[in-house]
């Protein structure tokens, strides 16, 4: 993994970005335990976010020990981490299931791993 802003090493797969509003070294000092227990499985990156709105984390595979979803979902838990102090889960559902919203409750249980609704 490459420390600070230094150029991180040959990695494959797409890369991961996300931006946290803190400094970068805010970012790098309290970087959450679930990008720096990766070890060499990934790589990276951060820089200042443009217009000095934070931080910008980038994160990609170094090999195939780790998915592209278990980095998003790392992703969102370190901006949560970083931003708020804690994860931030989403609410239970108000409603009792059906079978008109089930597919609703499919999508809501994957939305953390895949990415946006």
């Amino acid at each position: 993994m490459a420390g600070g802003r230094g150029r991180a090493r040959a990695a494959t797969g797409p890369c991961h970005t996300v931006t946290v509003f803190r400094p970068v070294e805010y970012v790098t000092d309290h970087l959450p335990s679930q990008l720096t227990d990766r070890g060499d499985a990934v790589a990276v990156r951060l820089c200042e976010a443009p217009g000095r709105r934070g931080t910008e984390i980038h994160v990609r595979r170094a090999n195939d020990t780790v998915s592209d979803d278990e980095i998003r979902r790392v992703l969102r838990i370190a901006r949560s981490q970083l931003e708020v102090g804690d994860v931030l889960k989403p609410g239970v559902a108000t409603t009792t299931p059906t079978a008109f919203n089930r597919g609703l409750r499919a999508v809501t249980a994957r939305g953390r791993e895949k990415g946006l609704l």
